[in-house]
């Protein structure tokens, strides 16, 4: 098959700006995998969305499926179906909003603030693997510049 590139597109595809995005995405995944791996071979079955689930909610104590929701930019049906797991797990509980009568409250349990540090340990040890290729300087200069690329999003 021929190459349909227009001069433009090729352009792009050897830009800059494409291979930090492409280079970003990858890591991205590369991260996410080697996580889930290290979490499975530690016989953690929190899956990535129920981890930051828990987190957020560990930042957030008594926030509601909304906010969550919100907080990890997912839909409210995808987080009400994270919460109802957690819950069923021990991991969460729920109870009356202090000031929204219609809404739930959401806390970490122990056991989940347990699970979720073991977790997190588990998960810094396998993005920490992945940084030993650059000096503890060099992640320096790169969280510095990611930090900075971030901030010249018009939106989070």
């Amino acid at each position: 098959m021929a190459d349909q590139q227009t001069p433009a597109l090729h352009a792009f595809r050897r830009s800059r700006a494409y291979r930090v995005g492409t280079l970003l995405r990858r890591l991205h995944l590369g991260l996410t995998v080697a996580v889930e791996r290290r979490l499975h071979e530690a016989a953690l079955t929190l899956t990535r969305s129920q981890g930051l689930a828990l987190l957020l909610l560990a930042e957030h104590p008594g926030a509601s499926n909304a906010e969550l929701a919100r907080l990890l930019d997912v839909s409210p049906q995808t987080m009400h179906q994270t919460l109802l797991r957690l819950e069923r797990d021990g991991l969460v509980t729920r109870g009356p909003h202090p000031r929204l009568k219609r809404v739930q409250a959401h806390e970490v349990t122990a056991h989940g603030m347990a699970l979720m540090e073991r977790g997190s340990a588990v998960a810094r040890v396998a993005i920490e693997a992945a940084m030993d290729g650059l000096s503890v300087a060099e992640q320096e200069t790169l969280l510095g510049l990611l930090e900075r690329s971030l901030a010249g999003l018009s939106e989070p």
